[in-house]
C-alpha cells in the first residue's frame, strides 16, 4: 500500500469541478454519498452545501492531506465524516453515490470492489479517469481555470 501513496499524489480539484460533479450526480438531497481519496474534503463540503441533508463520508489515505481535509471540514461547520485510512477495506454497500478523483492505477481494483458491494442503482462519478471495463451512462466536459476535463457517470 505504501507504493500507492507515491503513485497517487494529492492533486486538488477545482471548486467549479466539485460543484459540477455534485450537480451531475442528480442528488435528491437525502442520499449517502462517499468520496474515496477525499483529499481536502472539497466534494463532500460541496455536496453538503448544495444538499444539507445528505450523509457525507470520505476517506483519505495520506495523513497530512487527511489533516488538511479534517481542518477544512471543522472550519466549515458542516457535518461530514472524514476518516483516515484505506477506503478499499471499507464496506460500501450503503452508498447511494460515490465520488472519485483517483488515478487509473486504482480504478480497476475499485471496479471489482464495486461489482461485489454496491447495490443496484448506485451512482459513481469519476473526474478524469474512467473505469477500464465499464461504460459510463453519461459523461460531461467541464471547463475550468486550467483547461477542460471530463466527468464520467456510472450506474451500478
Amino acid at each position: 500500500m505504501g507504493n500507492l501513496v507515491v503513485r497517487v499524489p494529492f492533486v486538488p480539484m477545482s471548486t467549479k469541478v466539485a460543484e459540477e460533479m455534485v450537480r451531475f450526480a442528480g442528488l435528491e438531497g437525502t442520499e449517502t454519498v462517499y468520496d474515496i481519496g477525499a483529499g481536502d474534503g472539497r466534494i463532500l463540503l460541496t455536496a453538503k452545501r448544495l444538499h444539507p441533508h445528505v450523509r457525507a463520508v470520505g476517506w483519505e489515505y495520506v495523513p497530512t492531506v487527511w489533516l488538511l481535509g479534517k481542518f477544512r471540514i471543522w472550519w466549515s461547520g458542516q457535518e461530514v465524516t472524514f476518516r483516515l485510512g484505506d477506503s478499499r477495506t471499507q464496506d460500501m454497500h450503503d452508498a447511494d453515490c460515490i465520488f472519485l478523483y483517483l488515478y487509473s492505477t486504482v480504478m480497476s481494483s475499485l471496479e471489482e470492489k464495486f461489482d461485489r458491494e454496491l447495490k443496484p442503482g448506485t451512482k459513481v462519478l469519476s473526474h478524469v479517469f474512467p473505469f477500464p471495463h465499464r461504460q459510463p451512462v453519461a459523461q460531461k466536459e467541464v471547463s475550468w481555470l486550467k483547461g477542460r476535463s471530463k466527468i464520467y457517470l456510472y450506474q451500478w
